[in-house]
């Protein structure tokens, strides 16, 4: 399909930072730290722009960031080769198929290129849109944490925790290439 394509966050992108986190319902859903004008929004830029585990969805047609997804070390897990994935997409963008494109984009980089042996994702119990996406996208719900996340506002909210193996991947994408 190829609409997005992923790169890094740089500077000059505090403007689309500003679009996507402005989003306060974005932000509720996802947990992200809003941000309320363009300083907000360049200081956000410059911190995940630090440590290099965020990265620009950008939309092919209009070479404008639309999201933001993430791929760093699953802090819940002892296993040195876990990822945790995280995304937010701008509302604009909702329900085209454009997260689970990105998601599996991210699932190929982490497996092909990283050698994980498992990447594992969260949402909040009441997000329905996240949800399917990593079933889309082959996760396996493993359960919920309850009281497991402390939100920008100060909500304790329980976390839907997903996973996939990379044995689960290499069966998802074989299936896919034969048609099923």
């Amino acid at each position: 399909m190829n609409r997005i394509f992923i790169r890094s966050l740089l500077p000059g992108d505090e403007e689309a930072i500003y679009r996507i986190y402005s989003d306060m319902e974005l932000c509720l859903a996802s947990g992200s730290t809003p941000v309320f004008d363009m300083h907000g929004a360049k200081q956000k830029l410059n911190r995940l722009m630090q440590g290099g585990e965020y990265f620009a969805i950008v939309h092919i047609q209009t070479m404008q960031v639309i999201g933001v997804i993430s791929l760093s070390k699953d802090a819940h897990r002892f296993n040195k080769h876990a990822y945790m994935l995280g995304y937010v997409l701008h509302r604009d963008w909702w329900g085209q198929g454009i997260m689970t494109e990105a998601v599996n984009y991210m699932l190929k980089f982490a497996f092909k290129n990283m050698g994980a042996d498992v990447v594992a994702a969260a949402h909040f119990t009441d997000n329905e849109r996240s949800k399917r996406v990593l079933e889309k996208c082959g996760f396996v719900y493993e359960g919920t944490m309850r009281r497991g996340y402390l939100r920008f506002d100060g909500a304790v909210l329980d976390s839907c925790i997903y996973s996939i193996l990379y044995d689960e991947y290499l069966h998802k994408t074989v299936d896919n290439q034969n048609g099923r």
